[in-house]
This record gives C-alpha cells, sequence and structure tokens, in this order.
C-alpha cells in the first residue's frame, strides 16, 4: 500500500527493520504456521511484498517525492492474531495483508496530484502481476509437477496475484482506491488481471 505521511524517524536502519519484521510475519502467516512450507514461501513473500514495497518506493522518487516504508504495528498484531486464531479454528490461517505501508512526502507541494499518487499506488500491484503471471506460467507449462522449483513458482504465483487483487480492492487505505480515483479505467484491467490470472494460474 502507499499513502501520504511525514516520515518522523530518518533512518534507514529503521526502514530495513520495519520492511524485515513485516516479511517475517507474513511468512509464518502465508506458511500457514508451518516450518515445512516456509523454504517455498519465502521467496513467494520476497517477489510479493518487498518487490511491490520498493515498486511504490521507487515510483515515488521518481516524481521527486521522500519515500520511505514504514511497518504498522496494529497491522502485524491483526495479522497474527487473525492467522493463529484461524489456524486453531479451521486448520488454514487466514491472510491479513495491511502491514505497513510506503509513506511519500513532498515537502515543496501542498496539493494532492491524483496522476502521481495514481501510477504510486499501481506500481506495487503491477510489479505482483508482472511477478505472478511469469511465474505461474514457468510452473504450468515449463516444469515437472510436484518438483521444488515446480512448488516455489506455484507458490510465488499464487501469492503475486492474490496480493494483486487484495490491494486493488477500493477501499482506503488500500492501492486500488487511490489507482480507481485517479483512473477507472486502469483499476479495472488491473483487478481484472490479477482475478483472471489468479484463477487460472
Amino acid at each position: 500500500m502507499s499513502f501520504p505521511g511525514i516520515r518522523t524517524k530518518d533512518s534507514r536502519q529503521q526502514e530495513i527493520e520495519d520492511l524485515l519484521i513485516s516479511f517475517i510475519v507474513l511468512v509464518f502467516v502465508f506458511s500457514n504456521f508451518e516450518a515445512n512450507v516456509i523454504l517455498y514461501v519465502i521467496p513467494a513473500v520476497v517477489t510479493a511484498f518487498i518487490f511491490h514495497e520498493l515498486a511504490h518506493r521507487q515510483m515515488a522518487r521518481k516524481y521527486g517525492y521522500l519515500a520511505f516504508y514504514k511497518r504498522w504495528d496494529t497491522g502485524i498484531v491483526l495479522a497474527l492474531g487473525v492467522g493463529i486464531l484461524t489456524k486453531l479454528s479451521t486448520g488454514h490461517s487466514w491472510v491479513f495483508a495491511a502491514l505497513g505501508a510506503v509513506y511519500i512526502y513532498a515537502p515543496y507541494q501542498y496539493w494532492e496530484d491524483k496522476e502521481a499518487y495514481g501510477k504510486i499506488s499501481l506500481a506495487g500491484p503491477l510489479t505482483n502481476i508482472v511477478v505472478g503471471i511469469v511465474s505461474g506460467i514457468i510452473a504450468k507449462y515449463y516444469l515437472t509437477p510436484y518438483t521444488v522449483l515446480w512448488a516455489i513458482l506455484r507458490y510465488t504465483a499464487s501469492v503475486n496475484l492474490w496480493l494483486a487483487f487484495f490491494n486493488l480492492l477500493p477501499v482506503p487505505p488500500l492501492d486500488g482506491y487511490k489507482v480507481l480515483r485517479w483512473n477507472s479505467g486502469y483499476w479495472a484491467v488491473a483487478i481484472g488481471v490479477a482475478y483472471l490470472f489468479r484463477s487460472i494460474l
């Protein structure tokens, strides 16, 4: 996700720490808290989460904004709580994926540029869609089923396309809300592609 904000602690180390904590929590939740699945989930979360947030950040910096990732502690607690409770009650953990966001800050701009914010917001899910489609096609058409690499790419495709669809939901502060406000056509195509390939790959 991406939304405007002001950085209160200008520290590269803090950003790395926030990314790492969010990453670890997502690995546990996406692996259904099962140690034997973590190996397959790590590449999926690296591409789905880290690449997603870096895409937001780089697009924001392209527009000249200050940009950084900051974890949301309430979201982290919710992710762990929902994951553990649903794991205990149903055997499968539900994923709450709003663990943080890329904050952007324009020190000399006193208006909201809907186009810039829309493109910044689209960059993350678009990265997920590309990674998900490529991974899914390779796994489905070029690899022997049930091998280690096949399983890793299947997880990677599934997690990336699910995260793209989730973040494109038109609900603030998710990316889809800002993309829809900027351009409803791009939003419809993006969420449609994410849903379609999530269904067929």
